[in-house]
């Protein structure tokens, strides 16, 4: 791998059960560069499909899908999870942009620390819900969504944010303060493409429409 991943598809697999195998494995069909995190790399084994690499301690992979993998990275760390070990994998080899799915599973701790471990790295990251997508901003920073009409969308932010402006929204925002134990955003809806800005901090951006469950990259 080289500094030229960050122009890529790359998609990283968690081992959460949430999306289908089928759901899985046209993400995985769509991407450039798939990493499996992991028990990750089972859905994708069971749709045929081998992940350009899998890392992880290995405690949760299938051993007739382990055997058949092209790369595996050995990182038995039991103080990072394996999304962390993923995360760090990808930016130290050039990666700045990431699209995760399988994270969402039945473990809301599983699914609350993901989002941390995606706010601490320095990728930019989407992370597939069953509904949509989740993208992470950090300040500053501006981003145009084009996302249609009548897309749900919500703001949390994971710490304090500053001079968050959210617009093409039934609810405009405009220089607002959020916090974790302050204000968020809730159950918005898009007029259109929106656009979101923000001056410090960091925060999720829940988008659900039924279109944004296919896959889907950014330009």
């Amino acid at each position: 791998m080289s500094s030229d991943l960050n122009k890529r598809r790359i998609l990283g697999v968690l081992g959460g059960c949430d999306l289908s195998p089928e759901r899985i494995a046209s993400w995985a069909r769509s991407a450039d560069f798939v990493v499996a995190a992991d028990g990750g790399a089972n859905p994708l084994f069971e749709n045929g499909i081998v992940p350009d690499l899998t890392i992880g301690d290995f405690d949760s992979i299938k051993n007739s899908t382990k055997e058949a993998q092209k790369m595996l990275v050995y990182a038995p760390d039991q103080d990072r999870s394996d999304c962390d070990k993923l995360l760090a994998y990808l930016s130290e080899r050039g990666c700045t942009r990431l699209t995760i799915c399988g994270f969402e599973g039945d473990l809301v701790d599983h699914l609350i620390g993901t989002i941390h471990s995606v706010a601490q790295s320095n990728l930019e990251v989407r992370l597939v819900t069953r509904r949509g997508i989740i993208w992470l901003l950090r300040g500053p920073s501006s981003v145009s969504l084009p996302v249609p009409a009548d897309t749900r969308l919500s703001m949390l932010p994971v710490t304090l944010c500053k001079a968050v402006s959210i617009q093409g929204v039934e609810w405009p925002l405009a220089d607002a303060e959020m916090s974790p134990l302050g204000m968020s955003s809730l159950s918005n809806r898009s007029l259109g493409p929106v656009q979101i800005s923000i001056g410090s901090g960091v925060a999720c951006v829940f988008l659900s429409h039924a279109s944004l469950e296919k896959p889907h990259w950014p330009e």
